[in-house]
């Protein structure tokens, strides 16, 4: 009997066969799961990672919010500023880098944990009794804020690429509920809970797709993928240039870098919409949740932090709406630059206010806040839908990290910034107006330190000997009117960094071709596969 011999055509029909015989094998083995709960799926997992930026807002926005009460419990207001700085500086150093290994290894496990380190520095913090052991917990809390790269690109790998100024919307809307607030040590408690069920929700719900840029690889090279030269030195320049505002390119490696070559290929959009995101950071972490505050209270526009956050409603009710308008209308139009424009204006229209600030304007201070949450909605919803934009996918949570690491940095520098501004001139003229009011209303002049201190912890109208009531209201207008001098100057130094972030996204190149129906990372499941680790 001879051989059988087969043709190069046969051979090949037999391979398919084969491989349709396999691909039928798989569907019996594999449970396939019906569109509508694929659907469902992806919901979910959008709404976790809205619920984790919600979460991480909450860090820097309710604490920050309420530095003024916190000082009068536990002093120490030399440290105060790293109430805020603290946590940012986490997000500003570590971001670029989980970020980087999001993309080459595997965004569950990193968006997962960092959560429970930040659920043991809210408990920490929340049972502080002083300054340095509440900002050594808001340290550990900040780890979670590194994870930001990861849960704002989640939404916008999921869902069609035209969907991402609405992740982004969604995702800021998230975040603005976070920032709904009042007290100061439950803060730290309802922390706790939001980080615990956000590890719980990723760890349940969450399962990425195999990792398809890049394929398993040793320990050394996914070190090397983080670009360690890089990744040292940015994060040494991060930490060095905050430190240094608070307290008064590389030769050899990697030939893509922690900020990667591919997002400058097409344009300047990635470089403009960063620095951008920077000066937004900057306007918000220090001036929007720091510095209002403040004014509510020492303007004497409120007296105690649960009528502050009811008056920051209008800033809140107007941001949580804002973005999901702002995010539709981009996506019907593909169009990002205009609302940008427009928001950045508005806020250029708030520094302005604020910078011409008197005690008398109860309630214009509302309408500015209204005006402030138009202005901050924009930015918040569409510059990290620009900077997305500009990268590869397997540049996607490095890009992210970046985006919200230059954010932090400007929050940081800002807050350190302002934060010297307000004080040196408080400090330089404070005391001597506020005595000298008071004195020329009949106080003694033997007084006038025992007044002061009874303003600086909040206890106006305390029996002082000599201060009648016509003194206390001489000491209190002038010292409303010493803050109000303070925290015009802080409002001034964000018009020329406004104005400049204006021209950044005059020159911004649309993104229309981008805005199409492609979905990155689908988290629909191959029926043709079926190793487990795929799920991992």
């Amino acid at each position: 009997m001879e051989p059988t011999h087969t043709t190069p055509s046969e051979k090949v029909d037999v391979t398919e066969a084969h491989t349709e015989h396999a691909r039928h094998h798989h569907y019996r083995e594999l449970h396939v799961v019906p569109i509508e709960e694929e659907a469902v799926q992806d919901a979910l997992v959008v709404f976790i990672t809205c619920f984790a930026v919600m979460a991480q807002v909450f860090v820097v926005v309710a604490a920050g919010s309420v530095i003024a009460f916190i000082i009068r419990d536990l002093g120490d207001a030399a440290l105060a500023g790293w109430i805020i700085q603290g946590p940012l500086l986490m997000q500003a150093v570590l971001s670029p880098i989980i970020g980087r290994l999001s993309d080459v290894l595997n965004r569950k496990y990193l968006a997962a944990v960092p959560p429970l380190l930040a659920f043991v520095g809210a408990i920490i913090s929340a049972r502080a009794t002083n300054m340095k052991t509440l900002v050594g917990g808001g340290i550990l809390i900040g780890t979670t804020l590194s994870t930001i790269s990861i849960v704002q690109s989640i939404p916008s790998e999921i869902l069609p690429l035209k969907y991402r100024p609405i992740a982004q919307g969604l995702a800021g809307m998230g975040g603005t509920v976070g920032g709904l607030r009042g007290g100061w040590r439950w803060i730290f408690w309802l922390q706790a809970i939001l980080h615990a069920l956000t590890t719980i929700g990723l760890f349940l719900f969450y399962w990425p797709p195999k990792n398809k840029e890049y394929p398993r690889m040793s320990l050394f090279d996914y070190f090397w993928a983080c670009d360690p030269i890089g990744s040292a030195l940015f994060i040494g320049g991060a930490t060095l240039t905050i430190l240094g505002l608070d307290w008064a390119g590389e030769w050899k490696g990697r030939a893509d870098g922690l900020v990667a070559h591919a997002f400058f290929r097409t344009n300047m959009n990635f470089a403009l919409s960063t620095f951008a995101f920077a000066v937004e950071g900057w306007m918000f972490y220090s001036a929007v949740n720091s510095v209002v505050p403040q004014i509510v209270l020492n303007l004497g526009f409120a007296s105690d932090s649960w009528h502050i956050s009811v008056r920051q409603l209008s800033f809140q009710c107007v941001i949580l709406m804002a973005p999901l308008f702002i995010s539709l209308y981009a996506t019907r139009f593909k169009d990002l630059k205009n609302p940008l424009l427009v928001t950045f204006t508005l806020f250029l229209v708030v520094c302005i206010l604020y910078a011409t600030i008197r005690p008398s304007w109860n309630s214009v201070q509302i309408g500015i806040n209204v005006i402030a949450g138009l202005g901050q909605a924009g930015p918040l919803t569409l510059l990290p839908a620009c900077i997305q934009y500009t990268a590869p996918h397997a540049f996607l949570s490095t890009a992210t990290g970046m985006a919200f690491s230059a954010r932090a940095i400007g929050g940081a520098m800002g807050s350190a910034v302002l934060n010297a501004i307000v004080e040196g001139r408080l400090s330089s003229h404070y005391a001597s107006a506020v005595g000298s009011a008071a004195v020329a209303a009949g106080l003694p002049e033997g007084s006038v330190g025992d007044l002061l201190e009874a303003l600086a912890a909040g206890e106006q109208g305390k029996e002082i000997n000599g201060a009648t009531p016509g003194v206390w209201a001489a000491a209190v207008g002038e010292s409303h009117w010493q803050y109000a001098y303070a925290y015009r100057l802080a409002w001034s130094s964000i018009i020329p960094f406004t104005v400049a972030a204006l021209v950044a996204v005059f020159f911004l190149r649309d993104v229309k071709n981008l805005m199409t129906e492609k979905v990155e990372a689908t988290l629909e499941k191959d029926p043709t596969i079926s190793d487990p680790e795929s799920r991992k």
